[in-house]
């Protein structure tokens, strides 16, 4: 496990390094407010201002502490009472410095907070930006949904956070109710799990929303839950310390309550990655954001209390990606644009037909920075691979429009949408460009 990992798990994991001061107060003295926010993936991404700096933050209930791990040059950001400490991760890693920074003002959507303490990893830039598209800057979990339930509508993209003290349940037929168990300020849900068998196993399972897979498993014979005889080794997403590679199959049920889902995607990564991070004995993997899109959930921290209720996405199915690529943000290209607010081209002039013509240009030309993507894993014997398509590979066009055309995550779905679905790309290659075809092929 690389050292990158060791620093947010000490930051995430660790209950003993922070207790937050004071609240978020919503301003005015309202009970709630509402924001519409960002998907990226499926994971929510909010605009938190700090000290008068807005920042983009991923809202996840897996983490305890709220962290800034990625700020660039351009990004100018003053922090109060800061001082260095030295973090040191289990066994022997080398201590790593950071900031530890009290009495902040935070703003997010409607509500302030006046002494907000947050971390800053500057040794080394941890970005999830390049691999998402967008650019993230870190993480707020606990620190947020401790002062307000909070109800998501993974639907519309908004979330409403009401005032603890004074939100009333309503009667509601089609929903379930649950009571979360906490561990270091993080929440944990009992489900039943049936992975290939027709045998339920109950696990306890971190409420991760800033996981953009359905299920994370992992694997214990002891008590009975095993790797599903139908599965395959890939890169199952890009962590905090880098890449993170497992086994991903399908389970046959998991049960949440009264609600029952099928055929769901899940990953099972491999132990390297994992056997540090169990400081919860009961923990057996993590429910994440495709499992939590289906549904609209209400958190309650106060009360340990967890709502959910079906929406339009609960029956849509499970899918792995089906051409084999991962792409990665990478810099950006110079494209040449016209500007010509619906005016003619050019000006013909009347005497265009004697001698020699000077014709006056109404377009404006401009030249734009749009995003490149490069291909930084693929799959063994994928559709991609078998194409030839290589690490490092450079995608110019995407079923011939510019690849800048797209969102990242417009990609990523594109690639998991329909089995058979042609996919026609253009690539560099050392300077060279190729064209390359292949057919998405669903994995299992």
């Amino acid at each position: 496990m690389s050292r990158l990992i060791y620093i947010l798990l000490v930051f995430l994991c660790y209950g003993n390094i922070s207790k937050a001061q004071g609240v978020f107060i919503i301003d005015g003295g309202k009970d709630k407010f509402e924001l519409s926010y960002q998907s990226i993936n499926d994971l929510i991404v909010v605009p938190l201002e700090i000290n008068g700096v807005e920042l983009s933050f991923l809202l996840d209930t897996g983490v305890e502490t709220s962290i800034i791990f990625s700020l660039e040059e351009k990004d100018s950001l003053s922090v109060k009472n800061a001082t260095d400490i030295l973090l040191r991760g289990w066994g022997e890693g080398e201590a790593m410095t950071a900031i530890k920074s009290t009495g902040n003002t935070v703003r997010l959507g409607d509500a302030s907070h006046s002494n907000f303490t947050v971390y800053i990893v500057y040794d080394h830039q941890i970005s999830l930006s390049n691999r998402l598209g967008f650019p993230i800057h870190g993480i707020i979990g606990y620190d947020f949904f401790k002062d307000f339930v909070v109800e998501f509508n993974y639907v519309k993209k908004r979330f409403v956070a009401h005032n603890a003290d004074s939100y009333v349940y309503d009667n509601c037929k089609r929903c379930d109710d649950f009571e979360m168990v906490f561990y270091k300020n993080k929440p944990y849900l009992k489900v039943l799990v049936s992975t290939d068998n027709n045998e339920y196993i109950p696990m306890d399972l971190l409420i991760d929303s800033g996981s953009g897979d359905a299920i994370w498993i992992f694997e214990d014979p002891k008590i009975g839950i095993h790797i599903p005889d139908e599965s395959f080794k890939d890169f199952l997403g890009f962590g905090m310390g880098g890449s993170v590679y497992g086994k991903r199959s399908r389970i046959e049920n998991l049960k949440i309550g009264k609600f029952k889902l099928e055929g769901v995607t899940a990953s099972f990564p491999d132990t390297i990655y994992f056997q540090e991070i169990t400081s919860y004995g009961e923990r057996n993997g993590s429910l994440g954001s495709q499992i939590l899109k289906r549904f609209y959930s209400t958190f309650d921290y106060k009360k340990k209390r967890l709502r959910l209720k079906p929406n339009k996405n609960f029956s849509d199915p499970f899918e792995y990606d089906m051409s084999g690529l991962v792409l990665a943000h990478e810099g950006y290209t110079v494209v040449k644009d016209f500007e010509n607010n619906n005016s003619p081209v050019f000006n013909v002039p009347e005497d265009a037909f004697k001698g020699v013509v000077v014709y006056k240009s109404y377009s404006k030309v401009k030249f734009k920075l749009e995003p490149q993507y490069i291909i930084v894993e693929i799959r063994p014997n994928s559709p991609a691979a078998l194409a030839g398509l290589k690490i490092g590979d450079l995608i110019e066009t995407i079923n011939r429009k510019p690849a800048y055309n797209y969102e990242l995550s417009e990609i990523n779905k594109m690639f998991s949408s329909e089995e058979g679905k042609n996919v026609r790309l253009k690539i560099i290659r050392n300077g060279v460009s190729l064209n390359i075809q292949f057919k998405l092929k669903r994995v299992l």
